[in-house]
């Protein structure tokens, strides 16, 4: 992650330079001294010095993280998060993760068609790892087909749908041959019940609950209990699509959830009152 914090990546640089001057420096002032162990010190000390670098800069990429899926603090990310789309990151693998995340938070925006030519412009150059380009291709199509039922597009969601079941068998067959602790799973649930909610009107509640309970992170809570309040509203649930509703319109105002979510609770019809 430090090739996205270049500031970081110079001071490590630099860190690194002052640090074998300081060597050699000891060297030219100590000619006597046996070189083998101090330079085994040295080379201990120097990888220190990166490793800290390079953890510090996986921390400052957790905080920027935060902002979005935490703290619903789109702007903050995106200001600070959109220009890396410009580094020369070689590492394919980061710069599909800057993309991922970008195309979530233009989604929190509402910004769909955005986050399909972000995600659609990224090419998979494929390479010895069979499963690294099957994961990385998994990610991309997920987000699409979310993208796609999020604009009511049916047909282009089934199609992103089919490909990305076919995606999660192959990834699949591919860990049955590890061992049990190392074997990665690949859960389709949301968009499974959101495309059922679109080709039927109606969608799992208690599998979109789950989804919404066992996921930590804010923004998908929010995005997820929009879903569920839709079911709701589909079958009848009025009291508790009201209820979920009202708490996504109130924590995230702004964004395309909670605006979604006042919308709808605008359009519900009066309630009629019952009189004795």
């Amino acid at each position: 992650m430090i090739h996205l914090f270049p500031k970081r990546k110079n001071r490590m640089y630099l860190i690194c330079a002052c640090y074998i001057a300081l060597v050699g420096v000891y060297f030219a002032l100590n000619r006597g001294v046996n070189p083998i162990p101090v330079l085994l010190i040295a080379l201990v000390g120097l990888g220190i010095v990166i490793l800290s670098q390079y953890l510090t800069a996986f921390n400052m990429h957790s905080q920027l993280l935060s902002r979005l899926y935490d703290h619903l603090n789109l702007e903050g990310f995106l200001r600070e998060y959109e220009p890396m789309l410009r580094l020369p990151v070689k590492n394919p693998n980061i710069a599909l993760t800057v993309r991922l995340h970008l195309s979530n938070a233009y989604c929190a925006q509402g910004r769909f068609d955005d986050a399909i030519a972000l995600l659609s412009a990224f090419v998979i150059q494929p390479g010895k790892n069979k499963e690294e380009d099957l994961l990385s291709r998994f990610a991309i199509v997920s987000n699409l087909c979310y993208c796609a039922e999020q604009k009511n597009d049916l047909e282009t969601a089934k199609k992103y749908m089919d490909e990305l079941l076919s995606l999660k068998k192959q990834l699949e067959d591919i860990q049955e041959s590890k061992p049990m602790k190392k074997r990665m799973v690949f859960n389709t649930e949301l968009n499974e019940q959101c495309l059922k909610f679109m080709e039927t009107g109606k969608a799992d509640i208690d599998v979109l609950r789950n989804l919404v309970k066992n996921n930590p992170q804010q923004l998908h809570k929010i995005t997820i209990s929009l879903w569920v309040a839709r079911a709701e509203l589909a079958v009848n649930n009025r009291r508790e699509a009201e209820k979920l509703l009202e708490q996504v319109a109130k924590l995230a105002p702004d964004l395309y959830p909670g605006k979604t979510a006042a919308q709808l609770l605008a359009d519900l019809p009066a309630k009629t009152e019952t009189r004795e």
